[in-house]
């Protein structure tokens, strides 16, 4: 596999069009990306990746002391080097419940240049507050629409479960949660409750990324602006899980990429399945960054190491680079592309 060093600036490859290689992508009218600083047309973002799961700021373990991402300052950095690898725009999966805080994003994506789309939302049940269990799901999906409209959030995520099975306050948010899509007409992303490949005392069992599925899409959630989250951390050899989301039209969110959970390998042979299957169109790439040894500054592969380090494991497996375009530069925009509602 090729290392840090071989691979830098290998985003940069999937900038702009491949003429005749891969089809035109279209959006409706008036569809939009929403970063935390202004709305772009999803043109604006095809000349590279959109990484739809990292984390640029967040305090967690929640009640920890301190956060490498409090550096700002370095953040910006970072987030400089991303952008001169080729990346065009990073999700930030954090809210409230993980610390996040919306003025360093903001900071970040001012002085750096690159695009950051902010989430909102809820985590997981150890991370809720406490007055979740005494709201509806009504009532948490008008106040996360509030909160989404005067914080200039781009998506609802990351949306998780601590275990194998919902709790009832989980199945409550995720509920809100898809009422707050419908209101306001924002893309989700989850984190999925991933089994592995180490066995344990609590093994976590496959469908849980199915049940997501169903719950979001029973409370009218639309497939083509959801992502089912860590699919790329479920020993699925033989892709089954993720062919299922693909052909129910959601997102198959491979955000742990470069993390160890799965072997990268393991990864690549799920993914070339897929592809090989035809779903590429519901491929999504990134690595949930949240490691300081990930950092350029201390010898990682940055934020952008979904494009840079993983992206060649894919080439030398034998994707073309035409749909590893399609995989980095234009599956986000479609996932994060939405009509603003109301």
């Amino acid at each position: 596999m090729l290392g840090v060093g071989a691979a830098a600036g290998m985003a940069g490859r999937f900038a702009g069009p491949l003429a005749g290689q891969t089809p035109r992508i279209t959006f409706p009218k008036g569809a939009i990306i929403r970063t935390i600083l202004r709305d772009l047309p999803p043109e604006a973002l095809a000349s590279g990746p959109s990484l739809f799961h990292e984390h640029l700021s967040m305090r967690f373990p929640l009640g920890a002391a301190t956060h490498f991402t409090d550096d700002v300052a370095m953040m910006i950095e970072e987030a400089k080097l991303a952008k001169a690898d080729g990346i065009a725009a990073i999700v930030d999966g954090g809210h409230a419940d993980m610390a996040r805080s919306v003025d360093a994003l903001k900071r970040i994506s001012t002085e750096s240049g690159l695009p950051i789309i902010a989430s909102g939302g809820y985590y997981m049940q150890r991370t809720y507050p406490a007055d979740i269990a005494t709201k509806s799901a009504d009532q948490i999906a008008e106040e996360l629409a509030r909160e989404a409209a005067a914080s200039r959030f781009g998506a609802f995520g990351e949306i998780g479960q601590q275990g194998g099975v919902l709790t009832d306050d989980e199945r409550k948010v995720f509920t809100a949660v898809a009422k707050a899509h419908a209101r306001t007409g924002l893309p989700i992303f989850t984190h999925n409750a991933y089994t592995g490949t180490r066995p344990t005392q609590n093994p976590v069992p496959k469908d849980t990324a199915i049940k997501q599925l169903d719950l979001l899409l029973a409370n009218g959630v639309k497939p083509q602006n959801l992502a089912i989250g860590h699919v790329c951390c479920l020993d699925d050899v033989k892709a089954e899980i993720p062919m299922e989301i693909a052909k129910r039209g959601a997102y198959v969110g491979f955000d742990r990429v470069t993390i160890a959970l799965v072997p990268d390998a393991q990864k690549v042979t799920t993914i070339m399945a897929i592809v090989e299957a035809g779903f590429a169109s519901k491929i999504l790439l990134a690595s949930d960054f949240s490691n300081a040894r990930g950092l350029k500054k201390n010898g990682g592969g940055g934020l952008g190491q979904a494009g840079t380090v993983f992206a060649p494991m894919l080439l030398k497996a034998g994707l073309p680079e035409a749909t590893l375009k399609t995989i980095l530069n234009d599956n986000p925009r479609q996932f994060l592309a939405f009509g603003p509602i109301g």
